[in-house]
């Protein structure tokens, strides 16, 4: 992404050996020159093994940051969010499970977009690599706010990208099948997240 003029690259990264995967990044202001490898999310159990970095930038100023964490308590590889003032500040913000009133916690390889349809404060889209829902939060993720679980035409497959298009209403959700399929194809659909006063935010197949 780029921040003030400067381009910034997340990774994960498994050089240090004080842990067995952590993310990091670095940014650079010419593409050529790099500055130091600074840590993202970075655990003092070797084990723990945090991973796939996605941010966005939420209407409010802050960031956004979604990655699988094995290690974490509810289930191996669970999503986990943050929200931090800065994108290069996210190793001093908390990390937070994301889990629907249902009780699911989405699984693996995570993405996220923002967008400003939604409420006041638009909605964050998060979806995973192991189920067909994605899951929404109009409250800019704050601590206890809901994470509403909302059925997609889209097939659960690794590394789900999202991308909000033109009409901000519509998320676009891409997929090429499952981690070590002998038969992937990629598969694309369009969601419509638009809140819906009578039978609340709804995600409705809109192509697919």
């Amino acid at each position: 992404m780029t921040y003030q003029n400067q381009m910034v690259i997340y990774y994960s990264d498994q050089r240090d050996p004080a842990h067995g995967q952590k993310l990091v990044h670095q940014v650079s202001s010419d593409l050529v020159n790099w500055g130091p490898v600074v840590d993202d999310v970075a655990y003092s159990n070797y084990t723990f093994r945090p991973g796939m970095t996605t941010v966005s930038e939420l209407p409010n100023g802050q960031y956004f940051m979604t990655y699988e964490f094995y290690g974490a308590p509810e289930v191996a590889f669970a999503v986990y969010y943050r929200v931090s003032d800065s994108p290069l500040t996210f190793n001093s913000a908390e990390g937070h499970v994301i889990k629907s009133p249902d009780g699911t916690v989405p699984v693996s390889s995570p993405y996220n977009v923002w967008t400003p349809v939604g409420g006041q404060n638009g909605t964050i889209v998060v979806t995973c690599g192991t189920l067909t829902q994605i899951f929404l939060n109009r409250d800019l993720g704050a601590v206890g706010s809901t994470w509403t679980k909302v059925e997609t035409p889209e097939s659960a497959s690794y590394s789900r990208s999202l991308r909000v298009l033109d009409d901000p209403s519509k998320v676009l959700i891409a997929g090429g099948g499952p981690l070590g399929g002998a038969n992937n194809s990629v598969t694309v659909s369009v969601v419509d997240i638009r809140a819906d006063e009578k039978r609340g935010l709804q995600a409705r197949e809109f192509q697919s």
